[in-house]
């Protein structure tokens, strides 16, 4: 997704001029005029914010503005609900509170992309297909149907037209935040260009449901048998790109559920129990288990379902989270600081004995409580978070989805079953990692990598000093001094030397014209070429003083400002 800013421009100018509109009428417009986009378009024929909304909180102007952009936007505002890392608190809520509801589908558009798909009619596809849905959506519709084996069964079939929608408002997002990242200084550190990336990843992903059926084969593999949750049966031969059929699971959200009822206590001691075995033995887990994509039947059996957005830890990236909970547990300032080093990119050198003290304070703030209910995760996440910034620590993405399901268990813990013995379950689990970590042929298995890796490093050892005196008797030896200011001074007097030339271009063909046209005697076509080409200089030079100024602006003052 490399659009640039005339591709887009060219190719969606009336979407380009709704969403701008769109973001005046939501009471954001200035920020739309601060943007380069803004700086490039101006006001002119900005509506004025709608009268009703002036009353409105930001945060729920925001979710507005997300939901009146349409699909593409309300995807990315369910992400960055995720994102306890970057919003605050009240713009989470707002965030996790977007619908995304559509328009339903004419039962003919809907057999017609089954039958596209999966190059059949739909009536020798299934034994029967319910045209009313069950759910629908921006990107998808959801059919009850019963396979030719008499299978009950749920059809998701995509929306026809959808993927070239947000195509291009994926384009338009990427421009943007390529824009955002190179005028606000906080946006490199929050990698607003990556979180764009990260997003489109996940939305074509969503586009094709062979991403989802795969996901729930694995999924299904790797249940526990002792526990009673499940994930839904799909059916591949009734599957492609844009249809995903998938097991029918007979049961009611779980939080329909009446807290603290015995019903309530089991399901979220089997939720607890699954959660930490997808996190720290398989490294698959759902990436947004909250209520509503968690049924469960009369029997106490429960199915996670919309698997869309699944989350993975390498092996070396669950290590680091067992190291992490035993550092706390032994309040291990020293080891906790490494691990959030390398859990994340420092992109600044990074004072330890001043991060040591900050994680100090956060162990006492936050993670000596004895309750989930004495357990605020938000502002634990939101605090760190802002350490984060100031020491110049850019957070790993791999561990977004991993916070997004923990605020959702969390969320589930707290609603149905707060006094659940999180200690004790952990505990089963901690004997089990520690047993696998410290297991005899674990530690042989380890201690033969290093042994490896170390005779490596000793047998090429000779060559390289070899090569370094060689270096210093032929006197190839070079030794570079980092000055960073000093490294742009050719960059910047070229850019100099560039502007100081198409001035002098500007003035001369100015100049020029004018005489020209005011002696009346050379010919029209050459007078107004002089003209035209000193106006084409001058605006380049105007665009080249108004974006390109040098020096990001940093916002975090500003924001700490409105917020208190």
């Amino acid at each position: 997704m490399a659009a640039s800013l005339v591709d887009v421009v060219a190719r969606d100018a009336d979407r380009l001029w709704f969403v701008a509109s769109t973001i005046a009428r939501h009471g954001f417009g200035e920020v739309y005029l601060r943007s380069p986009l803004g700086r490039i378009f101006g006001a002119a024929k900005l509506p004025p914010e709608d009268a009703a909304l002036k009353s409105t909180p930001a945060a729920l102007r925001f979710k507005s503005l997300l939901a009146a952009l349409g699909p593409t936007f309300i995807k990315l505002g369910q992400i960055l609900s995720m994102r306890i890392d970057l919003f605050p608190p009240e713009y989470i809520a707002a965030l996790q509170q977007l619908q995304d509801r559509a328009p339903v589908l004419p039962l003919d558009t809907v057999k017609k992309v089954v039958e596209e798909g999966l190059g059949k009619p739909v009536e020798e596809l299934f034994a029967s297909f319910d045209p009313e849905p069950i759910a629908t959506a921006s990107i998808a519709q959801v059919h009850k149907a019963t396979t030719k084996t008499g299978d009950r069964v749920v059809v998701k079939v995509q929306r026809p037209g959808i993927e070239r929608v947000m195509r291009g408002d994926l384009d338009l997002l990427y421009m943007l935040a390529r824009g955002v990242e190179a005028t606000i200084d906080e946006a490199a550190l929050l990698g607003v260009t990556d979180i764009a990336t990260e997003f489109e990843r996940a939305i074509m992903k969503e586009l094709d449901f062979s991403s989802e059926l795969h996901n729930l084969i694995e999924a299904r593999g790797l249940l526990d048998p002792a526990r009673k949750v499940r994930v839904p049966l799909p059916y591949p031969e009734l599957s492609c790109k844009t249809v995903l059929t998938m097991e029918y699971f007979e049961g009611k959200p779980l939080r329909t559920l009446e807290p603290g009822s015995e019903m309530a206590k089991k399901a979220v001691e089997e939720i607890v129990h699954t959660s930490f075995k997808q996190v720290f033995f398989d490294g698959f887990f759902h990436g947004d288990p909250h209520a509503g994509n968690i049924l469960i039947n009369d029997d106490g059996e429960m199915c996670m379902i919309d698997l869309g957005l699944m989350g993975r830890l390498t092996p070396e990236q669950r290590d680091d989270l067992v190291s992490l909970a035993i550092a706390i547990a032994s309040n291990d300032s020293s080891t906790i600081a490494r691990l959030l080093l390398r859990m994340g990119t420092p992109t600044q050198r990074v004072p330890i004995s001043e991060l040591k003290a900050e994680i100090t304070k956060f162990r006492n703030a936050y993670l000596t409580v004895k309750d989930v209910r004495d357990v605020d995760a938000t502002e634990f996440v939101t605090t760190f978070s802002d350490a984060a910034r100031r020491f110049r620590i850019k957070l790993a993405t791999e561990y977004t989805v991993l916070t997004k399901a923990a605020a959702a268990v969390e969320g589930i813990i707290r609603q149905l079953h707060p006094s659940v013995d999180i200690l004790g379950i952990s505990q089963v689990y901690a004997k089990k990692i520690m047993t696998e970590r410290y297991a005899p042929e674990k530690l042989l298995q380890n201690a033969l990598g290093d042994a490896t890796g170390l005779v490596s490093m000793v047998r090429h050892m000779p060559v390289q000093i070899e090569q370094v005196m060689h270096d210093l008797e032929t006197g190839s030896l070079q030794i570079r001094v980092m000055t960073p200011e000093l490294d742009d001074i050719p960059g910047k007097l070229h850019q100099a030397a560039g502007r100081l030339s198409l001035t002098a271009f500007a003035v001369t063909m100015t100049l020029v014209g004018a005489m020209f046209l005011d002696s009346g005697r050379s010919p029209a076509w050459l007078t107004w070429t002089l003209i035209v080409a000193g106006a084409i200089a001058w605006t380049q030079l105007f665009w080249w003083h108004l974006l390109g100024r040098g020096k990001r602006v940093a916002v975090a003052p500003i924001v700490k400002l409105f917020k208190r």
